[in-house]
Parts: C-alpha cells; sequence; structure tokens
C-alpha cells in the first residue's frame, strides 16, 4: 500500500488547455495589479504653475531695488528734488534708519556707511564752499559739483538736519510730490500694525497704479499681511496677469 504524500500549504496553477485562456489570465491579473497601485499608491504631487501679474515700471523702480550708488536717475537736480519733497510728505522721521551701539555705523536702504550720521550730516553742510582737509568730505562735493546738483543736495541736507537734529517742521512743496512714490512708501512703512481694513486700501491702491505682481504679493506673499482675513482669491481675481514675471515693488519677504 503506498503511502499518499501530502504538500502543506501549497498550491498548485490551474493548468491552461489554452494560450488564449493563458493570455486572457494573464490580462486581468495585470489589470488588478494596476488598479491596486492606483488605488494605494500615493498620488504624485501636482506642482501649480506660478502665476504672473503685470506691474508699472516707473521712472523710481531703482529707488527700491536698484544700486542707488550706480543710478544716474537720481543724480538729476530735478529728481532729487521729488525725492525729497514726496520724502517730506511722507516724514523723514518715518524712515528706517539704523544706526549702531558705537554710533559710528548707520544703515540705509541696505548700504553701510562708517560713520556717525549726525556728524556726517554736520560736517557735510560745514564743508560746503569751504576749503576742508579732510578727503572724503572734498572729494564729496566734488563729484556733487561735476554732477551739476550741488546746490539741490545741500539744500536736501540742511533740510534734513533741521528735520531729524533739530525738531522743525518743513512743509513740502506739493507740485514737486509725487504721489505714487509716497502711497508706495506709506504701504510699506507707514503702518506698524495693519488691520483689514488697510490691506483692502493697501490693495486698491496697488491695483489702480498697476502695480499688479505687488498686489498678488501683499495678499499671499508677505508677512505683515499673512495673518488677516481677506478675501484672497477674490481679490486676486481683480488682477490682471502677465505672460512673463516682471519684477514688483513690494517683493515676496516669506521666502
Amino acid at each position: 500500500m503506498k503511502t499518499k504524500q501530502v504538500r502543506w500549504g501549497l498550491r498548485t496553477k490551474a493548468p491552461c488547455h489554452s494560450q488564449g485562456r493563458c493570455v486572457t489570465y494573464l490580462m486581468i491579473r495585470f489589470s488588478i495589479i494596476i488598479l491596486l497601485l492606483i488605488i494605494f499608491s500615493c498620488a504624485p504631487e501636482i506642482k501649480k504653475m506660478p502665476e504672473y501679474f503685470i506691474e508699472t515700471k516707473t521712472s523710481f523702480f531703482d529707488l527700491r531695488h536698484g544700486d542707488l550708488t550706480k543710478n544716474q536717475w537720481i543724480r538729476s537736480p530735478e529728481n532729487l528734488k521729488v525725492i525729497h519733497e514726496s520724502l517730506k510728505k511722507f516724514g523723514y522721521q518715518n524712515l528706517e534708519i539704523d544706526t549702531y551701539p558705537n554710533d559710528n555705523l548707520f544703515l540705509i536702504h541696505g548700504i553701510y556707511i562708517k560713520r556717525n550720521f549726525k556728524n556726517l550730516v554736520d560736517s557735510l553742510l560745514i564743508s560746503y564752499k569751504n576749503p576742508v582737509n579732510e578727503k572724503y568730505y572734498k572729494e564729496f562735493w566734488e563729484r556733487r559739483e561735476k554732477e551739476k546738483n550741488d546746490s539741490i543736495v545741500y539744500e536736501i541736507i540742511a533740510e534734513i538736519q533741521a528735520v531729524l537734529f533739530k525738531g522743525k517742521q518743513i512743509e513740502y512743496d506739493q507740485k514737486f510730490v509725487n504721489d505714487t512714490l509716497v502711497d508706495l512708501i506709506n504701504i510699506e512703512f507707514g503702518n506698524d500694525k495693519i488691520t483689514a481694513i488697510q490691506a483692502i486700501q493697501d490693495f486698491e491702491a496697488l491695483r489702480n497704479y498697476g502695480f499688479h505682481q505687488s498686489a498678488y504679493n501683499m495678499l499671499y506673499e508677505r508677512s505683515e499681511y499673512s495673518d488677516l482675513e481677506l478675501e484672497r482669491d477674490q481679490m486676486k481675481n481683480q488682477l490682471t496677469k502677465s505672460s512673463e514675471f516682471i519684477y514688483p515693488w513690494l517683493i515676496d519677504n516669506e521666502k
């Protein structure tokens, strides 16, 4: 009598009786595998295409993001007058001038100047039209004379001294004020605590002036506005798109 051998846990495949049935069987298995992969695998992240919007390019754009030491537009006496009167309207006392503990270094618009700010202003005024031995002041006024803007630069420095160090109130001349520049400065530097109402006003100003990329950044890329409850998507729909990126006045400050 033969002993029957039992294989525990092993199964043999059902034999394919024809080539057609084997192909059908494999196709069914393949379809099941694909279906399971679709159901259980992680969906790939869909990258959102960046959105670009129109942005007005003003004559004074480089004042915000350009190299002031190489800017030629600002050398013109007429343009210096416009900037000065616009800043007077905003308030020189409201500008961010960072001084450091030893008082021999200050920072304006990313430019470090290794001098005491008050002493620098005083010395520049004293050295105008007066022979001085110190090379810095002598060369400073020689450059201004070469650019033919020395008299307006002296006027500006004298009024800055009066406002910042003597506490005087000096009226601005509205006919030289660039209101667009004043509004842009106010949006970025004029408010320490921004409310939703103020944010909407800032958005409308940027949109009306044509700074739509800046307005978009205000909605989604600026930390000072990020916690406010705004109808961001609805506001964004009021902006005009562009086919290419245009560097904005109001940059992304969250990255």
